[in-house]
């Protein structure tokens, strides 16, 4: 029986002749696409396989997991991956929908509460972590931004009178002259520092001008468009669908 208990990673139970490897961390050796151990039968994933990051990262695994095991169970190779059918659709919000809330925190995140160290070894079967009350429970959910609803410009309605430039808070929009994306990058309000996040680049303005938003800076929270005198500034609710093991892998 494996209790799980909140806290870090530690697998010195696991026996080291029974064909898995470990990483020099004392983490076992896992192949980053399917989930699975050197022991052919055997997957991790989350924070067991690659260390901690978050929920959503974890969940991804888990999906990626059921995949490679309904490959393993039917005799079929483990890198033949289904597509991701992922269905990207927009939804227009009113501004009720996305100005209820759009305060930026500078909160860091608030950790969930603990047993006693002595009264959680006194019981194996005790959670450590008690969770959050109330009050943490509701600062922890103020520091969540509108992840799911997204930033749309129409460039044919913009008056380039920079509110937007002036209420983001992370000065993540930019009107410059067009140019390739190398010297678009150079030009921004802020710095681009993550060069795999392609920039969101607006069709020319009156001016000449492009409207350039770094996506990688974004928070998405709405304050463009709530400043934006003219509505070229939009936000827009997307829903996201991925591949299921149940029914990808199986071929018709």
């Amino acid at each position: 029986m494996l209790v799980a208990v909140g806290q870090e990673n530690a697998f010195p139970w696991i026996e080291r002749d029974i064909g898995l490897e470990f990483d020099k961390w004392g983490m076992p050796v896992v192949d980053e696409t399917t989930m699975q151990s050197t022991r052919e039968n055997v997957f991790f994933g989350g924070d067991a396989a690659f260390g901690p990051k978050n929920i959503i990262w974890a969940v991804a695994h888990g999906h990626q997991a059921a995949i490679s095991i309904h490959q393993l169970c039917q005799g079929e190779s483990l890198q033949d991956r289904p597509p991701p059918l992922v269905n990207l659709s927009s939804q227009k919000m009113g501004i009720h929908e996305w100005s209820y809330d759009n305060n930026v925190s500078l909160d860091l995140r608030f950790k969930v509460p603990h047993r006693e160290k002595v009264q959680a070894l006194r019981d194996i079967k005790a959670e450590v972590e008690l969770g959050f009350d109330l009050e943490l429970a509701y600062a922890e959910a103020e520091r969540c931004l509108n992840c799911d609803v997204q930033t749309v410009f129409t460039d044919n309605l913009c008056i380039e009178c920079d509110a937007c430039v002036d209420i983001c808070p992370v000065d993540c929009i930019t009107f410059t002259g067009n140019a390739d994306e190398a010297d678009l990058r150079n030009h921004l309000n802020a710095p681009a520092h993550n060069m795999t996040q392609a920039l969101y680049v607006s069709g020319e303005l009156k001016t000449s001008r492009v409207m350039v938003k770094d996506e990688d800076v974004c928070l998405h929270c709405g304050l463009c468009a709530e400043r934006c005198p003219t509505g070229a500034w939009d936000m827009q609710r997307f829903l996201l669908d991925v591949a299921q093991a149940e029914n990808a892998c199986c071929k018709h």
